[in-house]
């Protein structure tokens, strides 16, 4: 298409798209240069382009209609490559991607930014190309030709008729107005949800989610406006936070557009003697501050033990958040805390807001992108399935991409068990050739159903990689894709060999929800062994967000601790752990040694850099040290510790030989009934982690250090006993 037809053609195009209130997606196939050519000639983009410093060209100096996004020279992004979430609760008219890696997360959140009549421009050099070399661009790309209102416009192409831009449907009806300039029903719902949190109970926090577009930051704006406006003669104070204040940028504008007349002083909004001000979570959470009511926007981007920190501050808040499908809040929002508010807040409040408002129901873009995502991916119905019959197979991602059904059900298995997974997890699973998928399928007559999944990669040895290659990953000047086992060996735990094995890391274990707890987790690692053997694998790796439960099923699975990172994950707030086993008895030493690295260093560490661990954890932990690494006991040792239990000595005169016993008992004990798990588990905060005697008390709700004292010699006295 020439660019002087492209103009005429996008502005019926854009026409329409407004009338219908929806959004669509064009894909332009062919170079950059013509692609810019065609571009430049929609006004909105001309400005954007003049807009982006030459000197910068990586992001522009003032907010745009216009998103653009990728690493293309010729058409310069106005958005950082890793920053494009900070996007999220932002809009846009026009969206320019122009991405030669196809960041899937990002085509998939920044779809979300764009207005009804908007357009999203999918820039592709050559369709062919991408077919074959991406199954996930294939599947974009069919279902782009097949919906009828997008458009594929390729550089040979000569000319366009409008009229076949789309079907011709009517103009949605006018939209009903709610109480409040609300647009729906669950949005007015939303708002009294949101007020009745200041009027009601204490601790019943509310919980709003929502796909994108459904006006769940409006209906926040709608009803701080109008508490600020009922509550105008009192000290009366609302708070607002989010992972970014520019996140925030629907809700300002419609809570000035729904109280004109409030006062704009910086991040504060006064309305009478009644305010509202943005502050950033940590400086809530540093100083808490005295409020009648705090919002947290976009809570699935703040990591969850911040959330739960909130909880523990403030006394009415609403939590809200996008949903979109899977990806907008990944699981961390949806499971991990939810778990937290039935601990802490049982009473909690949930609404889901379903009906959109930023376009129209059956949205062209908004199907596109949640089909190639299989955002909407669906479990099973597992009402006929009987456990005991099942079969495991490997899974290629030419069946998946064949089986539209297989896919979907593969994909919904991994997304409700897991808490962080993405759309490129998606383009992951079909588009890369170190990724194996192992499924277990229950069988009947009639049919084979997918119960549980695991998604794995294969690593270390390889021909690619060159002693210079080693040295820089060991002197941290260099990081390499899909070789995430043997990099954090060598790198963190001084595994000078790590690249001379072959590894097959489990990235992703999961069981259909309704059909955990009864072995098949098990089961599948056993089917992943059995494929490690006749692979040849060296090791079964495996790495995730450190807690109680995840750690005794590897555990159980015979995997060694091999590594605990000194950081939390933002999204769990739980430290990495990095498990291993050796396939073959000849590797078996290797794994051992690797362990027992872990544990001479494990104590020291506890003191600062696992300052943070739960006790539970630590016991699981000490359960597992070898034998053999234990500072045997003195006579003086055993004499201190049957002197501490009598009452004859003081604890710090006993300290350290309690702390050397505790750790032999515990090898001792496989399984504690939940009286003495409690003893044992204060013992270990104050004689191993090392909390002072304020903290233990509080954490196990003991009257001091009297009360302390004798729950560690009650514990120590009936072991001693128990020992005769």
């Amino acid at each position: 298409m020439q660019a002087q037809h492209f103009r005429s053609w996008f502005n019926d195009y854009r026409s329409q798209a407004t009338l219908m209130n929806e959004r669509r997606l064009v894909l332009l196939s062919g170079s950059d240069e013509w692609a810019l050519s065609l571009l430049q000639t929609i006004d909105l983009v001309r400005d954007t382009f003049l807009d982006i410093p030459k000197q910068t060209p990586q992001l522009a100096k003032k907010p745009s209609a216009c998103f653009i996004y990728g690493n293309s020279k010729v058409l310069p992004p106005n958005i950082q490559h890793k920053r494009f979430r900070d996007k999220l609760g932002s809009e846009s008219e026009l969206i320019i991607f122009a991405d030669s890696n196809m960041t899937v997360d990002a085509f998939a959140a920044l779809s979300g930014t764009l207005k009804a009549g908007g357009i999203f421009f999918l820039v592709l050099p050559d369709i062919a190309k991408a077919q074959k070399q991406s199954y996930f661009q294939t599947r974009l790309l069919s279902l782009i030709q097949i919906m009828p209102n997008h458009r594929i416009i390729s550089q040979s192409q000569e000319s366009i008729n409008v009229n076949e831009v789309t079907q011709t449907t009517t103009a949605p009806e006018q939209i009903q107005r709610y109480p409040l300039s609300c647009v729906t029903e669950e949005q007015y719902a939303a708002v009294q949800a949101i007020e009745k949190v200041v009027s009601g109970h204490r601790k019943r926090p509310l919980v709003l989610t929502a796909d994108r577009g459904r006006g769940k930051s409006s209906a926040l704006a709608i009803a701080c406006a109008a508490l600020l406006r009922a509550n105008e003669q009192k000290d009366f104070s609302l708070v607002i936070t989010a992972p970014e204040r520019q996140s925030l940028s629907v809700f300002f504008r419609q809570l000035t557009n729904s109280l004109p007349n409030v006062s704009v002083n910086g991040d504060t909004f006064t309305f009478g003697k009644a305010d509202l001000r943005f502050m950033p979570i940590d400086q809530l959470l540093i100083q808490p501050v005295k409020i009648n009511l705090l919002l947290v926007d976009e809570a699935a981007a703040i990591p969850v033990y911040q959330l739960a920190e909130l909880l523990n501050h403030y006394h009415r808040v609403v939590f809200s958040s996008t949903v979109h499908g899977y990806e907008g809040a990944g699981r961390g929002f949806t499971l991990k805390f939810k778990e937290v508010l039935n601990h802490v807040c049982p009473q909690w409040q949930s609404l889901h807001i379903n009906q959109p408002i930023r376009w129209r129901d059956a949205d062209p873009l908004e199907k596109l992108v949640f089909d190639a995502c299989l955002l909407n991916a669906e479990l099973i119905d597992i009402s006929n399935i009987h456990v005991s019959n099942f079969a495991c197979k490997v899974i290629t991602a030419s069946e998946l991409v064949m089986n539209e059904a297989l896919l979907s059900q593969v994909f919904s298995v991994l997304v409700t068990a897991h808490y962080q997974t993405k759309p490129s997890d998606l383009q992951l699973l079909l588009d890369n050739p170190q990724v194996q998928l192992v499924c277990l399928f229950s069988c009947t007559d009639q049919e084979s159903k997918v119960i549980a999944v695991a998604l794995l990669m294969t690593e270390g040895k390889t021909k690619e990689l060159a002693p210079s290659d080693i040295t820089a990953i060991k002197s941290s000047q260099r990081r390499l894709k899909n070789q995430f086992l043997p990099q954090s060996l060598l790198s963190h735990c001084g595994f000078e060999q790590a690249f001379d094995f072959h590894y097959l890391r489990i990235m992703r274990i999961a069981v259909h929800p309704e059909l955990q707890q009864q072995g098949l987790g098990s089961q599948l690692l056993t089917e992943i062994q059995t494929l490690a053997e006749l692979q040849h694998v060296d090791f079964i790796g495996t790495s995730f967000g450190v807690n109680e439960s995840l750690l005794s099923f590897w555990l159980k699975a015979g995997f060694a601790t091999t590594r605990i990172g000194f950081t939390k994950d933002k999204a769990s707030g739980e430290h990495s752990a990095l498990l291993l086993k050796a396939i073959n008895s000849a590797n078996k030493p290797w794994q051992k040694q690797l362990n027992h690295n872990f544990y001479r260093s494990f104590d020291y560490l506890l003191i600062e850099e696992y300052n943070s661990l739960k006790s539970e954890l630590v016991l699981l932990l000490l359960q597992q040290k070898p034998q053999e690494m234990l500072v045997s006991l003195s006579e003086l040792d055993i004499a201190n510790v049957k002197a501490f239990a009598s009452g004859e000595r003081l604890f710090s005169t006993c300290a350290f030989s309690l702390y050397l016993w505790l750790k032999h008992d515990l090898l001792a004990q496989a399984r504690l009934c939940e009286q003495r798990k409690k003893q044992v588990l204060i013992l270990i905060a104050r004689l191993i982690q090392k909390y002072d005697v304020a903290t233990v008390c509080q954490q196990y709700q003991l009257t001091g250090k009297k009360m302390l004292n004798q729950s560690m010699k009650t514990y120590v006295e009936s072991r001693l006993k128990a020992k005769r």
